[in-house]
C-alpha cells in the first residue's frame, strides 16, 4: 500500500526497540520512562454508508471472515491498540427502518461467537458503535459527474465525515488517537490487514514525527470515464481512505476549515 503523509511538528523518541516475539505493528514502540508506549493506543475505524448502499454493507463484513483484520490466535490483549468499529449512517435510523436492519446484522455478526471452524473477525475488535450524520435527504449529494458545475455534488461526503470525526472526538466514547476511514468500498485484499495498517503508521510515526493525515492519492478507476473534465485537484486528491490523528493541530484546522466552506465550492 502506498502511503502520502501529512506532517507538522517534529518528534525525538528515548528509545526504539524491537522485539521478534510481538505481533508485527508492536514492533516498534516508543519508550517513556520503563514503559514502552506506541503513538496509537485507541483506533477507530468508521465505516460510512448511505441510503443506497446500506442493504450491501453486511457483505463487506462477512468478506472479513476470508481476510481477517488481526492475528487473533497470537492476540495478547494488554499489548494491543484498542480498536472500535463506527457504523456512520448519513441520516438518521430512525427515519431509515430498512438500513436499522441492515446494521443490526452486523452487531449481531459483532456479538457471535467464534465456531470450530471459523474465528470470529470480531476478535480484534473491542466495541461496535452505530452512529448517524443526521443529514437531511436533499442535501445528502454525492455526484461526481456534476463536479464543475454543482458546488454541492460533495456535500454529503463531507458533512458525513465532519460529523463522524465530531462523535469520535466529542467524549461520549472516550478519547481516540486516530481514525481509519474505511468506506465500504474498501476491501480487504490480504489477511492481517489491521494489523498491516497499525504497523505502517507505526513507522511512519517514528520516521516522521507525528502525522496530521497517513494515507494515499487517489488511484481507483471510477472516475475514468470523465477524468480529463474534472479540475487538476480533484483528479489528484486525497484518498478518504486514510488514517486520521484526531488530535493532530493541523488536522483539525483543516476539518475547522471543511466545516466553514460547506456552502462554498471550495
Amino acid at each position: 500500500m502506498e502511503f502520502f503523509t501529512v506532517h507538522a511538528g517534529t518528534f525525538q523518541s528515548n528509545d526504539i526497540g524491537t522485539d521478534a516475539t510481538e505481533r508485527s505493528h508492536r514492533a516498534t514502540r516508543i519508550k517513556m520512562g520503563e514503559t514502552f508506549y506506541p503513538s496509537i493506543r485507541r483506533l477507530a475505524v468508521v465505516r460510512p454508508f448511505g441510503v443506497s448502499s446500506a442493504a450491501s454493507l453486511p457483505q463487506t463484513f462477512s468478506d472479513w471472515a476470508d481476510f481477517l483484520p488481526c492475528n487473533v490466535v497470537d492476540r495478547i490483549d494488554e499489548n494491543n491498540v484498542e480498536v472500535d468499529i463506527f457504523l456512520s449512517f448519513s441520516q438518521t435510523y430512525e427515519a431509515s427502518p430498512n438500513t436499522l436492519s441492515s446494521i443490526n446484522t452486523i452487531i449481531d455478526k459483532f456479538n457471535a461467537k467464534s465456531t470450530e471452524n471459523e474465528i470470529s473477525w470480531s476478535k480484534c475488535f473491542r466495541n461496535i458503535f452505530a452512529i448517524e450524520a443526521n443529514i437531511l435527504a436533499d442535501d445528502d449529494l454525492y455526484l461526481p459527474n456534476q463536479a464543475r458545475r454543482n458546488m454541492m455534488w460533495v456535500n454529503g461526503p463531507n458533512r458525513q465525515f465532519s460529523a463522524a470525526v465530531r462523535s469520535i472526538t466529542g467524549g461520549d466514547f472516550g478519547k481516540y488517537d486516530a481514525m481509519f476511514l474505511m468506506e465500504g468500498d474498501c476491501m480487504p485484499m490480504k489477511k492481517y490487514w489491521l494489523d498491516s495498517l497499525l504497523e505502517e503508521a507505526e513507522g511512519s510515526f517514528l520516521e516522521h514525527g507525528p502525522f496530521a493525515i497517513l494515507g494515499s492519492k487517489y488511484d481507483g478507476d471510477s472516475w475514468d470515464r470523465f477524468r480529463d473534465s474534472l479540475p487538476l485537484s480533484l483528479q489528484h486528491h486525497i484518498n478518504g481512505n486514510a488514517v486520521y490523528n484526531v488530535s493532530h493541530p493541523l488536522f483539525l484546522d483543516l476539518l475547522d476549515q471543511l466545516e466553514s466552506e460547506s456552502d462554498t465550492p471550495y
